[in-house]
């Protein structure tokens, strides 16, 4: 059962279609794992859908659908994240160690104990998604961000100011978070992220190693 859950404002967003692809798929990861957000969203999904019904129906001109996939950056509709019917469409495969429909770079070397590996979202977006992958008892040094970061734990742990957050917790975090996250023992720490803006080491240690981390 997750104890960390996403804002209501992201969730909403999620509902509405209005989140960028890279946030989007952190959040469905978090929902196959969470029937407290399935339910929030399935609820706010409904809300909009009465609004629609009551809503005078238009014409749309032709190539209409062309030209939104255009704009939005895409030659077609993507299948939506989550399928409302399917709560629990796997978007990440534990036992294949995999996103479902999402190509994957190489785990690369950050610091010692701490990997990341790209993940290819097609959608054009300021926002960058990746994966970390962190040993058991490693110390991520104080920082904060300059935008957003949105993380998805899909194994092992993590301990901040925050609390505790295992698989299937979020940490729908911003610029005014300030945090120093430890690796809980046990098992090396999995985490889907997405975020935007970049990484500002606030300790002294940090500001030291600040040059030399590139994710």
């Amino acid at each position: 059962m997750s104890r960390h859950h996403p804002k209501n404002t992201t969730l909403a967003e999620f509902a509405a279609g209005t989140l960028d692809e890279g946030r989007s798929l952190v959040i469905a990861a978090h929902l196959t794992m969470c029937g407290e957000c399935r339910e929030f969203v399935a609820a706010m999904e409904e809300a909009g859908g009465q609004m629609l019904d009551a809503t005078e129906p238009a014409a749309m001109p032709e190539g209409a659908l062309a030209l939104a996939m255009t704009r939005l950056g895409l030659e077609q509709p993507r299948q939506r994240l989550l399928r409302k019917g399917s709560p629990l469409a796997a978007v990440w495969q534990p036992e294949k160690n995999e996103l479902l429909g999402y190509g994957l770079g190489p785990w690369r070397w950050v610091s010692p104990g701490l990997h990341y590996r790209s993940v290819k979202v097609p959608a054009k977006s300021d926002t960058r998604v990746f994966m970390l992958k962190a040993v058991p008892g490693l110390k991520i040094p104080q920082h904060k961000h300059t935008g957003t970061e949105l993380t998805c734990v899909l194994s092992g742990a993590f301990i901040h100011e925050g609390g505790r957050y295992g698989a299937g917790d979020c940490d729908d975090a911003d610029q005014d978070v300030d945090h120093s996250p430890v690796i809980d023992e046990g098992e090396a720490c999995i985490c889907l992220v997405a975020m935007q803006g970049d990484i500002k080491m606030t300790g002294f240690f940090g500001r030291m190693i600040q040059p030399l981390i590139r994710i």
